[in-house]
């Protein structure tokens, strides 16, 4: 159930990349007119979400190292949300140092970290099951 809901979003990403930044921003940024995304943002954010939904797909064990690494990286940003910001505004815009984070992003942000390290502990789980 879980993959296939971890899939479903990959191809929301694929189809609509557009929409995912926006959703993003209106939670994240504060000065959306002050900032600029990068121009590959939508490609890439695109080629990520096939990659999501080809690792549903395939499922077995190349998905479960997919949600170990998902866990890792929701357990740093659980605990460190500034790393994050440092890290997506690096990425995601032209002038990373222009972007204003809304006061509540941290609070989501680890709503999210956590979901993400509940899949990768999920997946340990699972693993430890079938041995």
């Amino acid at each position: 159930m879980i993959r296939a809901v971890v899939g479903a979003l990959g191809e929301l990403t694929v189809l609509a990349p557009d929409r995912i930044v926006a959703a993003f921003e209106r939670v994240a940024v504060e000065n959306l007119d002050d900032v600029e995304p990068r121009r590959g943002t939508r490609p890439t954010l695109r080629a990520e979400g096939a990659a999501v939904v080809a690792l549903a797909l395939i499922g077995g064990r190349v998905y479960a190292l997919a949600m170990y690494v998902t866990g890792a990286f929701g357990t740093v940003l659980l605990v460190v949300p500034p790393a994050y910001r440092a890290i997506a505004g690096r990425i995601l815009y032209e002038d990373p140092d222009a972007v204003e984070w809304k006061p509540g992003f941290d609070t989501f942000l680890r709503l999210v970290s956590a979901a993400y390290a509940l899949l990768g502990v999920r997946e340990l789980r699972r693993d430890r099951d079938t041995e």
